[in-house]
């Protein structure tokens, strides 16, 4: 009776985690950037019953198979880095990224990574993120555009025309078709990007910062967003 309760406690518990990871897919589906969730379960038979003692027949045999349990459980939950569908916004300071790679922002807990390229002007003139992380530079500092007028090529160089105080990266500076550029977004990638810790508000951090490196193929499209790769279909 009790491992008849113990099966049926397993089997709500796994739906019941399945439940929440759908949900929380299903509640990002609109999430520029945003990353799914997937579940692997497995299952396991108790044989405490057919180790109790030796089987000496046929029919006792299946007796003790009939008394062992079978459990369910969670094995793994897993990030799908699969690409998200590009849209238009036609906003400068929106970029998506096409390929696999991440943008490095600085939170108050250290450099996180995201795929969320929706990007504002910060109170001191400097690229945030929605959340108001700030966006930076592949010298880790934060990127000034002071409200002028902003082009990102595909290689994450930001050029700035207009506006004032660009002044902050003296001597830095170069200027181009595009105007000043004010610096080129940190963009990287990791070997294993299913060792990430997905932290919530589209971040994610490196247990092991080291293994960034330079992503290969990657662009960065301005005036897009990536979507969430969430299919409501399956």
């Amino acid at each position: 009776m009790y491992k008849s309760m113990y099966v049926a406690a397993s089997g709500a518990l796994a739906s019941r985690v399945k439940l929440d990871t759908i949900a929380n897919n299903l509640a990002n589906v609109n999430t520029p950037g945003f990353k799914n969730d997937k579940l692997v379960f497995e299952s396991y038979l108790n044989k405490q019953a057919t180790q109790a003692g030796g089987v000496s027949s046929a029919k006792n045999q299946g007796q003790a198979y009939m008394r062992q349990a079978e459990y369910v459980a969670p094995a793994e939950q897993y990030t799908d880095f699969s690409q998200g569908p590009l849209r238009v916004t036609d906003s400068p300071l929106d970029v998506a990224l096409q390929g696999d790679g991440f943008i490095a922002v600085s939170t108050f807990e250290g450099e996180r990574y995201t795929r969320n390229g929706t990007m504002q002007v910060g109170p001191n003139g400097e690229l945030v993120t929605s959340a108001g992380n700030v966006v930076i530079s592949d010298t880790n500092e934060p990127i000034y555009v002071n409200y002028g007028f902003v082009t990102i090529d595909e290689d994450g160089n930001v050029w700035v025309r207009g506006g004032s105080g660009v002044g902050h990266f003296d001597g830095k500076l170069s200027t181009g078709v595009f105007g000043e550029n004010a610096g080129r977004i940190k963009l990287v990638d990791f070997p294993k990007p299913y060792g990430l810790v997905k932290e919530g508000s589209g971040l994610f951090r490196a247990s092991d910062p080291n293994e960034a490196r330079a992503p290969e193929g990657l662009k960065v499209v301005q005036g897009h967003l990536e979507g969430s790769n969430v299919n409501m279909i399956r």
